[in-house]
């Protein structure tokens, strides 16, 4: 714990205290707010005390190796050098060269293999006798260097997000693929205010035009990265944003005045200098108005680098140059002479010098010349020698240098990247296009000789299917077939970053569009920069998707077919109709939304009843929030959200919000996959599960069918608390035998925050156990788990993939679901977008959000045939609307209309049940609800789950149901919710509701 938390922890106790004594009399709180001053004082001092105690150690750590380098071990830590993998043994004899010969400081790798620049950095410091501090260019993440990397999006994506947290979680994500190849710096991330579209070297590296954004953005990526260990360098000092030269090629001028200067360029530098950024790269720029020198780059200046940013600005950090190899400094200085003038000019690290020896001989020329002293050079050493103490290298410990991609392109990190793409995609619409309807639409793709793209196929899945392809022009009789629909969208693809050619885009395109957009709506989807926007003055609505990746042209599609919210904004400003800051959020649209619950035969007025239910519910703490959903013929026509997380009513519950499905996994993942599986002819549920599952061979469970297991007529037990096993007498989890409380290879299954079980102990924990169980007497009907624990295993011996997997590919994903899965946290999904299930006392002992609910499940990473899905009610309710359609869902058919007829019926005169699914229990008292509602048909299908979940479809009526809740919390043995009878007496609304005759339709 740091100072810092430990004194908030006491403020926080003992302002607690006092709060709960205000009824005490006044001398009495005198004496305790004496108290609490008395005991914040004494903290202080303690943190203080230890603070000082971290320091000298520190400085003990810089002086000893100060004295330990003679005067050329100094100069050397001036100097970070280019590494080049790819060039081999030629590279890497220079490197050595330069460490033995020169005591060089530092390192910045250039492209080159994961596993090759961890094990040169091992090498490299090993060689030197002085911890080197090694760097990289990361600005959208290591890809940057490293092809095997996660490829994230460029800065200017990033700007048009909303969510700043996600910028944050990116910097971390960077700071981790560095540290797994031993870089303690990356230059990142460009601060500069982009405000010219003709910039041709910043782009689409800066986060936009705007300085307020551009700054709030670099502290987030800035934040991320260096509370995760690595080192960020804000650049490039004081501003390359609005130049049409590249510095890399010539020396680039910026006419600005000072006071410009200060209230745009120097912005975001100024703000950042006094907000912890560790260090500041110095750009090749001609600035007059800060140096008249004539070719002067600001790198080389003192009045810049020492008299603006060090002294005006107060920065203390490290001072890099930019690389000393650019044209924009080599044109009109030498070798040598670019070194020692970036010096005495106040850097402290000299970039990608190209000629150390002869820099050092200036240097130490200037010496003695008395243009610069031994104490400014021990100075700018310090600096260094502090900088590498922070970033832990005076206890360097060696990288892993094998198999370095597997923590480099993580699972984690292409989340996080989609999250980002789908966070930054940016809607602007001028003609009320949204939402689309059921409008005639087609779409042209332009720039691209292809006949289809990832953005045509994932339009088609959503039912946009009229697709045309142009790469240059469109001719006249496209046009007019095109002119004819409600709204046409045209993708360009390919696009480029010069705007002095149109960025790319053929006049016969712009034409095109000038000519289509004056007969119709048209919708201009732009892969790539938003300054293009400036060639479709007459579109009347544009998605700009800044990229043309396949990812980014499925999320696309997803957000125009209504399957992904639109929340981003433009960060730039490319004409008067597409200004800076422009967008429009979009709801999720995944099932068409009613006009009216009037319009699909149901009164809203009727409905609302299920409101005052809703307040009863958490009035009467059955639970503390929950979604409801209905949809009548394929339409939702009612979907609103109740409450809260908790009962401490502090964030309340949103459509987005997803749930622990708990049972309703059996239906929605399982018996759906089972039901694709016998479709596709290779699944007979008449056969016994151990011909497929041979582990059930010679075990009592070798005779029972699959039919047997779905109907819960196999004879199985209920269920097994498998956890109870593994806990000590005092009911806590047994560590190191079962559990730890880091992950690793061997304890590689997250059952919460914390706790990792053992994978060695799986199967004798679980399977074993299952193998093994008595089974009952009888085989009449007994509702088990334990059956669809073995489903999840016959689903891959037969499909060959996790049920997980399976379903994801099968169903989910192609019907757009994105918030149904298995491991939410583990995909990305923010933590606090999940509903918790449960404080739980008697096993994890922890708040359960995110993990799996059930025991059982979690022990199994998560992933199981009787739980472990979540979802919110939107997407539920596809899986439900498509079993109601007969297997159809979104044009596409996903089951045959048999299959779910014959796995929905019921089945035995011994239960209600159908195969895996639940039904309707029919009473003999008239009005009266058992499971469902008492009006629903006899043919209503569906599950419900332990959490507090009920999920129904009525396919007479055309009715699905949907209830989320989490009335496990705070506790499991909360029965309220059932005892109150909620979740049917909302769904006999619902039949309430339905009116004799619809007064109008949406068709």
């Amino acid at each position: 714990m740091t100072p810092k938390v430990g004194i908030t922890v006491i403020v926080i106790i003992l302002t607690s205290f006092l709060m709960c004594q205000s009824d005490v009399p006044n001398r009495a709180e005198l004496e305790r707010q004496k108290f609490v001053q008395d005991s914040i004082a004494q903290a202080e001092e303690a943190a203080r005390l230890l603070a000082e105690e971290r320091r000298k150690e520190e400085e003990a750590w810089v002086n000893k190796q100060l004295q330990k380098m003679d005067k050329e071990a100094r100069l050397g830590q001036l100097f970070m050098v280019g590494a080049y993998p790819p060039k081999g043994g030629s590279d890497e004899k220079k490197i050595l060269e330069a460490i033995d010969k020169h005591k060089i400081g530092g390192i910045i790798f250039f492209r080159g293999h994961e596993d090759r620049i961890a094990a040169l950095t091992n090498k490299y410091q090993e060689r030197s006798e002085m911890p080197l501090m090694m760097a990289m260019d990361a600005e959208w993440g290591t890809n940057m260097r490293v092809s095997a990397s996660v490829k994230f999006p460029r800065q200017l994506l990033m700007g048009a997000i909303q969510n700043n947290a996600l910028i944050y979680d990116f910097g971390a994500a960077v700071a981790a693929e560095c540290k797994a190849m031993g870089i303690h710096v990356n230059f990142a991330p460009v601060v500069d205010v982009n405000n010219n579209p003709a910039n041709p070297v910043i782009g689409d590296r800066s986060f936009g035009e705007n300085r307020e954004n551009v700054t709030a953005k670099s502290f987030q990526y800035i934040k991320g990265l260096q509370d995760n260990g690595v080192m960020a360098c804000a650049k490039h000092f004081p501003g390359h944003g609005d130049t049409d030269v590249d510095s890399h090629k010539d020396l680039p001028v910026i006419p600005h005045n000072m006071q410009r200067l200060d209230s745009v360029e120097l912005y975001p530098f100024k703000n950042l200098a006094q907000h912890g950024v560790q260090s500041v790269m110095v750009a090749h720029l001609h600035i007059p108005a800060l140096d008249s020198t004539p070719n002067l780059p600001i790198t080389l200046s003192k009045p810049a680098v020492t008299g603006l940013l060090k002294e005006k600005l107060g920065f203390k950090g490290l001072i890099f140059t930019d690389a000393l190899n650019m044209k924009g400094v080599t044109k009109h200085y030498k070798d040598g002479e670019t070194d020692l003038k970036a010096l005495l000019a106040g850097n402290d690290i000299l970039l990608v010098t190209q000629d150390i020896p002869n820099a050092k001989k200036r240097i130490y020329a200037a010496i003695k010349e008395g243009l610069i002293t031994w104490e400014e050079i021990d100075s700018r050493v310090r600096k260094i020698l502090h900088a590498k103490y922070k970033l832990g290298l005076h206890s360097y410990k060696p990288v892993n240098a094998k198999n370095v991609v597997n923590r480099l392109n993580v699972q984690a990190n292409k989340a996080l990247k989609q999250e980002m793409v789908s966070q930054a995609l940016t809607l602007v619409d001028h003609a009320a296009i949204f939402p689309l309807g059921k409008q005639r639409i087609a779409c042209i793709s332009v720039g691209t000789s292809r006949n289809e793209t990832a953005f045509t196929k994932e339009l088609s899945r959503y039912g946009i299917k009229h697709h045309h392809f142009a790469k240059n022009n469109v001719s006249n009789n496209r046009i007019k077939q095109l002119a004819k629909k409600d709204i046409v969208i045209v993708a360009v693809h390919n696009i480029g970053k010069n705007a002095k050619n149109n960025f790319g885009i053929a006049s016969g395109i712009q034409k095109a569009v000038r000519t289509i957009s004056s007969k119709t709506k048209v919708l201009v989807v732009v892969f790539g920069t938003p300054y293009a926007l400036k060639n479709f003055p007459t579109a009347q609505g544009a998605v700009v998707a800044f990229n043309d990746e396949i990812l980014t042209q499925q999320l696309a599609a997803r957000g125009i077919a209504g399957a992904l919210p639109f929340r981003g904004r433009l960060p730039v400003s490319a004409s008067t109709k597409f200004q800076y800051g422009m967008g429009k959020d979009t709801e999720v649209q995944k099932m068409m939304y009613a006009s009216s619950p009037e319009s699909v035969g149901l009164d809203a007025s009727i409905l609302s009843k299920i409101d005052r239910i809703a307040a009863e519910m958490i009035r009467e703490k059955a639970a503390p929030g929950c979604q409801v959903l209905v949809a009548k013929d394929g339409k939702i026509a009612f979907h609103r959200t109740y409450g809260y997380y908790d009962y401490q009513k502090k964030k309340r519950v949103t459509l987005e919000n997803i749930y622990d499905l708990a049972s309703v996994t059996k239906v929605a993942a399982t018996t759906i996959s089972i039901m694709r599986l016998v479709d596709e002819g290779k699944l007979d549920i008449n056969q016994p599960m151990s011909l497929y599952l041979p582990e059930l061979r010679g075990t009592n469970k070798s005779r029972m069918t699959i039919k047997e297991v779905l109907l819960h007529q196999a004879g199985l037990k209920p269920w097994i608390p498998f956890y109870v096993k593994t806990l000590d007498d005092n009911k806590k989890p047994i560590m190191g035998r079962y559990y730890s409380d880091k992950p690793s290879k061997d304890y590689s299954i997250r059952v919460a925050e914390n706790l990792y079980f053992a994978q060695s102990k799986v199967d004798s924990v679980i399977w074993q156990r299952i193998y093994n169980q008595d089974l009952r007497s009888r085989k009449n009907y007994k509702y088990s788990d334990l059956g669809f624990y073995l489903f999840a295993k016959l689903i891959k011996k037969v499909s060959g993939k996790n049920i997980d997997d399976y379903a994801n590919e099968t169903f989910y994903r192609p019907m757009g679901l994105t918030t149904m899965m298995f491991n939410p946290l583990k995909k990305g999904v923010p933590r606090d977008l999940i509903i918790p299930t449960e404080d739980d006392q008697y096993f994890r002992y922890q708040r359960i959000q995110g993990d799996v609910h059930d025991m059982g499940a979690a022990m199994i990473n998560g992933v199981s045939g009787h739980a472990g899905l979540f979802s919110n009610a939107r997407d539920l309710a596809a899986i439900f609307q498509m079993l109601i359609n007969g297997g159809e869902y979104g044009g596409k058919r996903y089951l045959k209309e048999a299959t779910v007829k014959q796995f929905t019926a019921k089945y035995s005169n011994q239960s209600r049940r159908g195969l895996g699914f639940d039904r309707k229990e029919e009473s003999d008292k008239p009005r009266t609800s058992i499971n469902v509602a008492y009006q629903a048909s006899n043919l209503t299908f569906g599950h419900q789950g332990f959490t507090g979940i009920g999920a129904w479809g009525d396919p007479e009526n055309k009715i699905v149901y949907l209830f989320l809740s989490n009335r496990t919390l705070p506790s499991g043995e909360n029965m309220t919710l059932i005892r109150k009878d909620i979740r049917s007496r909302m769904q006999e609304v619902v039949y309430e509701s339905i009116l004799r005759e619809a007064i109008s339709s949406d068709e």
